[in-house]
């Protein structure tokens, strides 16, 4: 494959490459996310020394990494001595490692390392002080159990805290960058795609070779030996010893229960303790949890949680509860009793791709949602606005409403989306506001002359944007 984007990480990396002097580089990202082909992209044609970690013990590891270092720098006594521990071995490579000479040192899936050896820490702590921080290297640290780099590389307890000179986490694509991987796919493709992959660089290989979303279900998701059948599982077992509780909460979550007191009675954990797993899984950005964009984050009671990874939103929603069916075999019928619930789902991930549009064209506004209830004769009334977006300092405010529909009738959206808008409370008659409304196409699609605050965007506009 192709190096896709990451035009701004890598840029980064080169700029700290070409500033003299030791660095220290920390890239993590969720599995399948891209960090090992950025380090690869990024070390082509320089002096570099790559190991990649493998679940192996101790001395095995110690073992291939002194191999790699021995042919790196022709070293005969290093690639004919054994070598027992790590201590040993940095403390050899003060002797051989030039100290003017520029040199990248990237070690890849560290975590895999540290899990095995919870001192390797405090070992590459002492070789960077003592040594490499006066030499002109340029070291790199890489890891994909998100939780196990931020407590034993990134966080205050770490040895290595306070040595880094830079960090960066890996994110998924947007369906901008996205779109790279199936160029031959129309934009409503393109979306359906994007909406159970999610912009994870290893599964967006996967859609090559498939002519429908249909065809790319059956054989990658509902298919006993597909590669995503299982992924879900492989995905949260990497950063959790024990995933059980973990994975029941991304079930309930996947199944509407979004609120905490909701998740615990599916769970059967009480508040006070889910609270603590939910922590952890909105850390390592499994989770988000969600309240109006227009709220006072400590006053704000009543957040909802959802599930911050695209693949697996879908994956609990439509793998998970259809094992049965897909180990007997019978995938066409899951097709079958799901395809609304999968055009539903669809929906919700357009969003999503709405926002990262919204986002795009208003990089200072705070985007979200927006929901809230109001009395209408005598009974309460629940209202939500798929997108809200706020300026503070201008008092802008960007009201929007997505439809995954064909023919939508934007004037009965608008005057419905301009009703709720009543009800937003935020800088009330001193706020600008504008109105923009996204679907898969418009009935009798016009320009509003009477209304320019008001933005219009079906697929055609966005595959043009694209």
């Amino acid at each position: 494959m192709k190096f896709v984007n990451r035009r701004y990480e890598l840029g980064y990396l080169e700029k700290e490459y070409n500033n003299r002097g030791a660095k220290f580089a920390v890239i993590y990202g969720r599995r399948r996310i891209g960090k090992t082909r950025l380090i690869e992209e990024f070390i082509k044609n320089k002096q570099s020394i790559y190991y990649l970690a493998a679940q192996e013990k101790d001395y095995q590891q110690i073992q291939e990494l002194k191999n790699i270092i021995a042919d790196f720098f022709n070293d005969k006594f290093l690639q004919n001595t054994s070598v027992k521990e790590w201590k040993q071995l940095f403390s050899y490579l003060k002797k051989i490692w030039p100290k003017k000479k520029r040199i990248i040192f990237a070690i890849d899936e560290i975590t895999y390392i540290i899990k095995e050896n919870p001192s390797f820490p405090s070992y590459l702590q002492k070789f960077w002080d003592t040594f490499l921080s006066k030499t002109n290297t340029y070291l790199i640290l890489s890891g994909s159990m998100v939780g196990l780099i931020l407590k034993s590389v990134l966080s205050k307890e770490s040895p290595l805290y306070g040595r880094r000179t830079s960090q960066i986490e890996l994110d998924e694509f947007s369906l901008n960058e996205a779109a790279e991987f199936m160029p031959e796919k129309d934009i409503e493709e393109k979306i359906k795609f994007y909406s159970v992959t999610g912009g994870v660089p290893k599964y967006l290989e996967f859609i090559q070779g498939h002519d429908s979303f249909d065809h790319f279900l059956l054989n990658n998701f509902f298919n006993k030996e597909g590669f995503f059948y299982k992924e879900g599982i492989f995905l949260i077992s990497q950063e959790f010893n024990e995933p059980s509780t973990y994975i029941d909460i991304l079930k309930a979550i996947s199944q509407g229960n979004t609120k905490l007191n909701k998740i615990g009675n599916f769970v059967g954990i009480e508040n006070k303790k889910i609270s603590s797993y939910l922590n952890i899984l909105t850390n390592l950005n499994f989770v988000k949890r969600i309240i109006p964009v227009t709220a006072n984050e400590k006053k704000f009671r009543g957040a909802f949680y959802m599930i911050n990874d695209t693949f697996l939103t879908f994956w609990h929603r439509f793998v998970n509860p259809y094992r049965s069916l897909i180990e007997m075999r019978r995938q066409d019928e899951i097709l079958k009793k799901a395809q609304n619930d999968i055009n539903s789902h669809i929906g919700f991930e357009f969003e999503k791709i709405c926002q990262q549009i919204i986002r795009k064209n208003y990089p200072l506004f705070k985007i979200g949602k927006w929901w809230g209830h109001h009395r209408e004769k005598g009974k309460r009334k629940e209202l939500e606005i798929d997108i809200c977006a706020i300026d503070k300092e201008k008092k802008e405010i960007l009201l929007g409403e997505c439809k995954w529909k064909d023919n939508c009738n934007y004037a009965k959206i608008f005057k419905e989306l301009k009703k709720k808008a009543n009800y937003v409370d935020w800088n009330k008659n001193k706020r600008k506001e504008q109105y923009i409304i996204f679907a898969k196409s418009f009935k009798n699609k016009k320009i509003l002359k009477k209304n320019k605050n008001i933005f219009l965007y079906d697929l055609e506009d966005i595959e043009e944007m694209l």
